[in-house]
């Protein structure tokens, strides 16, 4: 993929009217309207290709929002306080479930809406260029439809109902607040333009089962396999979850399925032999990803680093050993490392089986020596995505942040054929998983999964996602979807659900918690926005 550049008018000059400020000064800061938004520039396919770039550059803006904030930071798993090498941890209202009109985890709906009037833009740009053939405009309005759904539905699992804005209005020269102010839809209207705009997507992509037609970059720029990916995770939603007056509907589990297994059968995807080489920096794009966000030396690096150590200002260099007793020596190789203000509990750490081999290409303990002169574990520090060490000798924290991959497919599809009450796909799905953690050392009589009932099988599937998807963004997710029985209680409300088993992360008098509140600067500015219901 070309070096991804904000080549395309920022979000501040796309604002969507819910984000719009209405003081004078405000708006005419949006005067005159961006070249990228005029006319003019629309003249070609490097034009629109450029543009492209630039909504993939913005997506990567948001990756860790989508994967860290949205999907992970409210699932029970992670430290609070102060980290194990002695720094302050970040997102404690998130993590801690304090959410009120005060506490509202994000402000503006996550900064969305800019990039989704961007999709919108060449929505209406590319449908009337006369200038690409009916293949290379299906392809980019492909992008823009699956780009525009997976924003969509990330704002409807975070807030329900949310203004439905599809249109261009500010870039062609509306300008009044007022007119440009929108109301938040019913959450049924929400999910059917969702629906509508992955749909539209997958057919606009017409045949194609590459990952690469026209030279962009593979697997970095959005496919016909992410958004068949995404619309079987949205009908998979939508079948077990109820949003205000959009109702579960079991019937959306048929399209979840045709889709997933799409992905499986069309694509020409495997899963790798060794779990660690699909996040090797040095291995991107390859069998098993089907879309991921790309990180570069040299342009921009993850924040995966947050999870690492500093070896001065933290304590780990100092006080800690690694697990054979030899000191700590910055394993790592990262010389100088980072503020250590995110750390998973230990529970994550010895959730796994030794002979499992996601657990060293994920965590690394560092030990201390208590009272007996015994090693214990002191703390998990992340390995699992670091990127690489460079020619100089530096770490560079430059892995591709994966939103799709071939195992996701299979435990969704296990999720599926347990709704279904097919235990031989819920034991298939389960343990073509299970055996690439194991490796040489797999032994279906040992290690395999042996089908249950729905609740043994529902928790089964959760608990492999949650050794098999550590930092990708999955667990408040299947928190929020997932069932202790079948149309149950959500995990999110059971002690099941929770990493010690102890206590559920949401009490059921706190079930309006489960959507985010809105800021109060937001609700200032827009006198048709009404607070979350609950706040």
């Amino acid at each position: 993929m070309k070096t991804i550049k904000s080549i395309i008018v920022s979000g501040a000059a796309l604002i969507a009217a819910s984000t719009l400020l209405t003081s004078c000064g405000d708006l005419l800061d949006l005067t005159p309207i961006d070249y990228y938004g005029s006319s003019s520039y629309w003249k070609s396919e490097a034009h629109v290709a450029g543009y492209t770039d630039g909504l993939h550059k913005h997506l990567r803006d948001v990756a860790w929002q989508h994967t860290i904030i949205f999907g992970e930071l409210r699932g029970g798993q992670y430290v609070d306080g102060t980290s194990c090498d002695g720094m302050t941890t970040s997102y404690g209202d998130i993590r801690l479930q304090n959410f009120d009109a005060d506490h509202t985890g994000v402000s503006k709906f996550g900064d969305l809406y800019g990039r989704i009037t961007n999709c919108n833009l060449l929505i209406s740009r590319v449908s009337q260029a006369n200038f690409l053939s009916e293949e290379k405009k299906n392809y980019y309005l492909g992008i823009a439809y699956g780009l525009r759904a997976f924003y969509y539905f990330d704002l409807y699992r975070v807030y329900g109902g949310v203004p439905l804005r599809l249109g261009v209005e500010v870039i062609d020269g509306e300008l009044d607040p007022v007119k440009l102010f929108l109301p938040r839809s019913k959450p049924s209207e929400v999910m059917a333009q969702i629906k509508s705009d992955v749909e539209k997507s997958i057919s606009c992509f017409g045949n194609q089962t590459g990952f690469n037609p026209y030279g962009h970059g593979s697997k970095c720029y959005w496919n016909k396999a992410a958004s068949e990916c995404l619309a079987g995770e949205i009908y998979l939603w939508n079948a077990k979850v109820s949003t205000g007056d959009q109702a579960a509907d079991e019937k959306d589990l048929a399209a979840a399925k045709r889709y997933l297994e799409n992905v499986v059968n069309n694509y020409n995807l495997s899963m790798l032999k060794n779990f660690a080489d699909v996040f090797d920096a040095k291995n991107k794009a390859n069998a098993e990803v089907i879309f991921a966000v790309r990180y570069l030396e040299g342009e921009e690096t993850n924040g995966n680093g947050y999870y690492t150590y500093h070896l001065s200002l933290g304590s780990t260099e100092a006080q800690s050993y690694r697990k054979d007793g030899s000191r700590w020596n910055d394993p790592l190789g990262l010389k100088t490392g980072y503020t250590m203000s995110m750390e998973y509990k230990k529970g994550m750490f010895t959730q796994f089986d030794e002979e499992d081999t996601r657990l060293d290409a994920t965590f690394i303990g560092s030990y201390r020596y208590n009272a007996e002169n015994q090693l214990y574990l002191n703390g998990v520090h992340t390995v699992k995505n670091i990127g690489y060490i460079n020619s100089s000798g530096n770490r560079i924290m430059c892995g591709d942040y994966i939103f799709y991959r071939l195992p996701w497919v299979y435990l969704s599809l296990a999720e599926i054929a347990n709704m279904e009450g097919d235990n031989t796909g819920v034991e298939n799905y389960i343990n073509k998983v299970r055996e690439r953690a194991y490796g040489n050392k797999w032994n279906a009589d040992v290690y395999g999964y042996k089908a249950g009932d729905f609740t043994a099988n529902e928790l089964a599937i959760f608990n492999e996602k949650n050794k098999e998807f550590i930092q990708e963004g999955q667990r408040w997710w299947d928190l929020r979807r997932m069932t202790l029985n079948k149309g149950g209680k959500h995990l999110v409300f059971c002690k099941e659900g929770s990493l010690d088993g102890q206590e559920a992360i949401l009490d059921e008098s706190q079930a309006h918690k489960v959507l985010w509140p809105l800021d109060k600067t937001i609700l200032g500015n827009d006198t048709t926005l009404v607070q979350t219901p609950g706040y």
